[in-house]
């Protein structure tokens, strides 16, 4: 079927300019390529070269449940090897998302898409946009002049698939002395054994790591870390439900208002989301060793699985194979 082709690798970019090319110079282009990886342990518990073989799960395949979701075939490739330009140079990317099943909302924290040519025609021009959208087969190009000396963070938006890996970053020279990585939503620990516990991290990834970290300092809200030992499950379980209704009567909550000035919003989670949230929380505080502000911070040993085999609450392994390269490109022209 081509479902399984297209999981199993069977996918390419093939970039055709215009005739007289498109209306911007740029000095750097490379190719973006988002796919997803759907992987088990063999059956037949064969080895490659001493390593346990993965193969297609066909069930994670049906269900639109990736073990991965990494940019030109490696998890977290675009992390270990930046993509290199400089302070007011400009980039175009080519972004390719072949699914097969799942949408990209493409997005690079800190910058603005000065141009967008979906599908690379350049009749379809888009201005100004923070994020595009691209469903399965769908591409478009994009450029942005980098606005100063930092690491720009490339992420999949829907951050459930930025946690399996579609991250990376655009190395722009940082400050002299470091500096942080522009960038609010990197995974803020590793997964935790408790599976409730996982389903929570993920949805304080999507939901909440804009305004809160944890155990990384105040954001525009407080830092969860210790939460959990400040308020009570009850306290915790009416303010994740209905913050405005705490927020006329809850004297602690009020209080954070006065501090912070920016009210939290209303998630309308169900109680099953909130049990999470709360599970998660308690995880954070029991087992997390926070060292500073830096991100992510350490948990105790035994207590976390590491990031790359977090189950995004779907069925399969817990310790899949870490995909190393399957197809995608990246390339660079200078000086165009």
């Amino acid at each position: 079927m081509v479902l399984e082709h297209i999981a199993s690798g069977m996918y390419g970019m093939m970039i055709v300019e215009p005739r007289d090319g498109y209306p911007t110079k740029v000095d750097h282009e490379y190719a973006v390529v988002q796919s997803e990886f759907y992987t088990k342990l063999d059956p037949q518990k064969r080895k490659v070269e001493g390593q346990p073989l993965y193969v297609l799960d066909g069930e994670r395949v049906r269900t639109k449940a990736p073990t991965y979701t990494v940019f030109n075939g490696r998890y977290n490739g675009f992390v270990d090897k930046p993509l290199p330009a400089k302070p007011g140079e400009r980039v175009r990317l080519f972004v390719l998302n072949v699914g097969p099943s799942n949408t990209s909302s493409f997005h690079i924290v800190g910058t603005i898409f000065d141009r967008v040519w979906m599908e690379g025609n350049p009749d379809n021009q888009q201005r100004g946009a923070q994020t595009v959208l691209l469903g399965s087969s769908n591409s478009a190009i994009v450029e942005f002049v980098v606005p100063e000396a930092g690491n720009y963070v490339m992420v999949d938006h829907h951050f459930a698939n930025a946690s399996q890996g579609a991250i990376g970053l655009i190395a722009a020279g940082a400050p002299a002395g470091g500096g942080e990585t522009e960038h609010h939503n990197i995974p803020a620990t590793a997964a935790p054994s408790d599976p409730v516990a996982v389903k929570g991290k993920l949805a304080f990834e999507s939901k909440c790591l804009a305004c809160h970290s944890i155990g990384g300092g105040d954001k525009l809200g407080p830092d969860i870390y210790g939460v959990s030992k400040r308020r009570n499950d009850a306290w915790l379980g009416k303010w994740l439900k209905s913050p405005e209704q705490m927020l006329q009567a809850d004297v602690d909550a009020k209080t954070m208002l006065d501090k912070y000035k920016v009210p939290m919003p209303n998630q309308n989670l169900s109680d099953e989301e909130i049990r999470q949230f709360v599970t998660y929380f308690k995880w954070a505080d029991t087992n997390l060793r926070p060292q500073g502000q830096e991100q992510p911070q350490p948990a105790a040993p035994g207590s976390a699985l590491p990031p790359n085999k977090t189950l995004s609450g779907s069925p399969g392994e817990l310790n899949p194979a870490t995909p190393q390269s399957a197809g995608g490109t990246k390339r660079e022209v200078k000086g165009k």
